[in-house]
């Protein structure tokens, strides 16, 4: 069985994500929710491609906002 690559990898502390809800969450984000570091996203059918930085302008968005409250 082929092993896939992580959909999104932080640059910075290394942690990883697979699942595309995370992916798509953290595209939004605009940065590693552990970290603050830059997020690399994998190229797949219209994902997008390298790192992606917060859009100038726009207040950033807490992660809980995003990807939901954090289990304990």
């Amino acid at each position: 069985m082929a092993v896939r690559p992580p959909a999104v990898i932080c640059q910075d502390c290394g942690r990883s994500w697979n699942s595309a809800s995370l992916a798509e969450g953290l595209r939004l984000l605009g940065s590693c929710p552990r970290c603050g570091g830059t997020l690399e996203f994998r190229v797949d059918d219209g994902a997008a491609p390298g790192p992606v930085t917060p859009p100038q302008g726009r207040p950033g968005v807490a992660p809980h906002l995003v990807l939901g409250i954090p289990r304990r």
